[in-house]
């Protein structure tokens, strides 16, 4: 049976699919290039990091149409904000179009991701057709940037893991995090999303987990945005060792949750 497009009801391509790392990157780099490259086939699997000399590595998981035009459409308007950072580190300022522009990527992909692991997806089929439809992120994600200089050139991280607290007498026992990291070249972004695991159970409010004040001065949250301008690169960069700390800063133990209003 042919897998559903994770945006809407066709059917998912069997090959191709959503570059992983969009192709521009490729075509932007020297010939004879060679990138540090991270996976997971499943959230509990072990990471695999290698050397590649093409990040075209694509995820059939959907649909034609939706990857050749609204999927295309947002990553060309990224790689026109956004390619000089990615590339050379170049400083921007967002805005709140151009934040919302971001979150929205960093959506697309962790919606990607997320569809190209064995589980049930995390993200709701109501939540990706509204995606799809208006590129409305769920109110409840929360995205974050840093900046990223590792050993290598050029490298590229993606990485997902849904956790929840054990401690039946915290107050967010019963509800799970998804937390999806993305890096390509010096730009790196993080979400995360709460729901709770019962399906009668999701009706109720949500509370969302906060990161550690120390990540402050290396990672900037630039969504939700209330419209004050965000600066990147942050004040500190993240190295090879850093990376691995920012992308699991969200397992457990969890910190203390702030209500959603």
């Amino acid at each position: 049976m042919a897998r559903m497009c994770a945006f809407c009801s066709a059917d998912a391509v069997e090959k191709g699919g959503e570059h992983i790392w969009d192709d521009w990157i490729d075509r932007a780099q020297p010939k004879k290039s060679l990138y540090r490259a991270r996976k997971r086939y499943a959230i509990d699997s072990p990471t695999i990091e290698y050397d590649t000399a093409s990040i075209g590595e694509q995820l059939p998981v959907v649909c034609e149409k939706c990857n050749s035009e609204w999927m295309s459409a947002l990553t060309h308007k990224v790689k026109q904000t956004f390619s000089r950072a990615i590339l050379d580190a170049e400083p921007f300022t967002l805005d709140l179009r151009d934040a919302a522009l971001l979150a929205a990527f960093s959506f697309m992909k962790a919606v990607v991701t997320n569809h190209a692991l064995p589980d049930d997806p995390f993200f709701t089929r109501a939540e990706r057709e509204r995606f799809r439809a208006s590129l409305t992120i769920p109110p409840w994600v929360q995205c974050w940037l840093a900046a990223y200089q590792g050993e290598f050139r050029f490298s590229t991280k993606n990485s997902m893991s849904i956790f929840g607290q054990n401690d039946p007498h915290s107050p967010i026992f019963g509800m799970e995090f998804c937390s999806h990291s993305y890096v390509v070249g010096q730009l790196a972004l993080q979400l995360l999303a709460p729901r709770w695991k019962r399906i009668h159970d999701r009706g109720r409010g949500l509370l969302m987990v906060s990161p550690n004040a120390k990540w402050e001065s290396a990672a900037i949250r630039f969504w939700p945005n209330d419209g004050t301008a965000v600066s990147w690169p942050p004040s500190e960069y993240l190295g090879n060792d850093a990376i691995q700390f920012f992308i699991k800063r969200f397992g457990n133990p969890l910190n203390v949750p702030i209500p959603r209003r």
